[in-house]
């Protein structure tokens, strides 16, 4: 029972961590674009993305300690010693590290680098590269999240690196 907790935390960490991405990137951004005014908009995107920053980050530790927990139960299950479990793992576990690392950047450089920007009235044009950075990184953020999804699945499937199932 302890051991469904775990995986269950760490898959609502996964979904709270994911599903305000996709609704940040597909939904509360473009509607915010549509804002006239220019403070207004600024304060309302700095209050949405700093409780998503607050809400991710713990989702993202979250993530992290359950990964941990279970991939330390993978081993005591033998999981590892099967060629395709190690593998896909692996890639997920690197892809969450660089994950990390993107999120600290867009947050702690990206987001930081704006906001001093803005506070201080610099040109658009430097402000519009910033914020070009600052979304590429969020969009790559998500993009590695959803394939780290894909691969959570796979660990969890039949599925093999010689086609069909295994």
């Amino acid at each position: 029972m302890f051991d469904a907790i775990i995986l269950w935390l760490h898959i609502v960490g996964a979904v709270v961590f994911v599903g305000p991405q996709v609704f940040l990137a597909a939904v509360a951004l473009p509607a915010l674009r549509t804002v006239g005014d220019a403070k207004l908009r600024q304060d309302l995107t700095r209050q949405i993305t700093r409780g998503f920053g607050m809400l991710g980050g713990i989702a993202l530790g979250l993530v992290i300690l359950t990964g941990f927990y279970n991939f330390y139960q993978a081993q005591d299950d033998g999981l590892m010693d099967f060629k395709r479990y190690f593998m896909v793992l692996n890639i997920k576990m690197t892809l969450a590290i660089v994950v990390v690392l993107l999120t600290a950047a867009h947050g702690f450089v990206f987001g930081r680098r704006l906001q001093e920007l803005m506070e201080r009235n610099a040109p658009e044009a430097e402000i519009a590269q910033v914020r070009r950075y600052s979304m590429m990184t969020s969009m790559a953020t998500l993009a590695l999240s959803l394939f780290i999804l894909l691969l959570a699945a796979l660990l969890a499937s039949n599925w093999s690196l010689q086609g069909g199932l295994r």
